[in-house]
């Protein structure tokens, strides 16, 4: 997650809502001089009522009889050839009713997109880590404010260090995707892993940023801290917390936290020309992300999660209300309108997450009172901007479409 523009190393002047999951990877690249997704694996069936397939909007679409129906649809559409991308998957739900979903474009190139297709979830992943640690601390496996040196006595400053500060980015510690160092390792080579000592190297290889508690600045590395000081805590690996906790409760039968470059078929390919040249960068290695985004999904099933997201179904009212609070606003450019609180931005009504990595960019978004979800995954085309999250604009517009007078102000 990172600002659309570029920030100093002490990320002065950084504006939290810009917050673009993986596009700091892409805008950070010297060679490009650059730059802060649901309840069956299907988006819908040929068979409920009220529903339609039509041809004219492609192989793979369903959209209700809701007026506002083939106006999302349209929306994808238009977008995915304005910003050349080479195929989409969305969807729009209105609690657990689907107002419209599918698939557009292709992907592989030349073969039609559908819904049911595996991508890389990204940010959204960052959230399920902060239900999990609520509900080991309601368990009492660990405390909100106890210092993480229970659990990794050897991490500098973990006497200061809480996991509350690790799901909310006030640590202070480096962002190690922002280190020149791992750019080039990354971009030599896309395909090798990352384990979770190597990026607390890179991380740790740049002085802090501040006290910890004290101010925030979105890190990568928080993400990759909290989910070892999870495991350690629990006695159980991350991919196995999030199944038994997030994944099996909310029927996300098509999710799984991955440690290598491998997906299921069907694939939603993802393309990108960040390293000079177009090029299908779905078998990019999502450990670079390790703990805050290497996770496979369907649309249906990130959107699944969201919803569950943004009425706490997976957590008691006393957790869920921790949660949303506003508690980081204040510190550095938060404020109670506009705040990142345990791996979430806060927009006013709306919840944001953005995520973009190797060619899939993504945005989802919940609007709170009417428990509206919005998902859009897509991936780029040859002439693409790599510099930007291009589904965020197709988010908006759907959100602007929806609510007219109250639109997401992602920036």
């Amino acid at each position: 997650m990172s600002s659309d523009s570029h920030s100093t190393s002490a990320y002065e002047g950084i504006d939290p809502m810009s917050l673009s999951t993986r596009s700091r990877l892409r805008r950070t690249a010297a060679a490009l001089s650059i730059v802060l997704a649901f309840a069956t694996v299907s988006c819908g069936s040929d068979d409920r009522s009220g529903e339609q397939q039509s041809a004219e909007h492609g192989p793979d679409v369903v959209h209700t009889d809701d007026p506002e129906a083939d106006k999302v649809v349209d929306i994808v559409r238009d977008k995915l050839t304005e910003l050349d991308l080479s195929g989409a998957v969305f969807g729009v739900w209105r609690g657990d009713e689907e107002i419209a979903a599918g698939a557009v474009g292709e992907s592989p190139l030349g073969v039609p997109a559908t819904r049911d297709m595996q991508l890389r979830v990204g940010q959204p992943m960052e959230p399920m880590l902060s239900t999990v640690l609520l509900q080991l601390a309601e368990a009492g496996t660990l405390s909100l404010d106890e210092p993480i040196a229970k659990w990794v006595p050897d991490f500098p400053r973990a006497d200061k260090i809480t996991p509350r500060m690790l799901a909310n980015s006030t640590t202070g510690i480096s962002d190690y995707v922002t280190n020149p160092d791992f750019l080039k390792i990354f971009y030599a080579n896309p395909i090798k892993g990352f384990t979770s000592q190597e990026i607390f190297d890179l991380a740790n290889a740049r002085p802090p940023l501040f006290e910890p508690g004290t101010s925030f600045a979105y890190a990568h590395s928080d993400l990759c801290l909290l989910g070892v000081v999870l495991e350690k805590a629990a006695g159980k690996p991350l991919g196995d917390l999030l199944k038994e906790r997030i994944f099996t409760p909310l029927g996300m039968d098509a999710s799984s936290v991955v440690l290598t470059p491998q997906m299921s078929e069907p694939i939603l390919h993802g393309y990108t020309n960040e390293r000079g040249v177009f090029e299908d960068s779905t078998f990019w290695n999502p450990t670079a992300f390790l703990n805050s985004g290497n996770m496979n999904s369907t649309v249906a099933d990130v959107a699944r999660w969201v919803r569950a997201l943004g009425t706490g179904e997976l957590l008691s009212d006393t957790a869920f209300t921790e949660m949303m609070a506003d508690k980081t606003a204040g510190l550095g450019p938060l404020t109670a309108d506009k705040y990142f609180a345990f791996g979430t931005v806060h927009l006013g009504s709306w919840l944001l997450m953005n995520p973009a990595f190797g060619g899939y960019n993504g945005i989802a978004l919940y609007e709170t009172e009417s428990k509206t979800t919005i998902v859009v995954y897509a991936t780029l085309g040859p002439t693409a901007n790599a510099n930007t999250n291009n589904a965020v604009p197709i988010g908006k517009d759907i959100g602007a479409l929806l609510f007219p007078d109250n639109p997401p102000k992602v920036p």
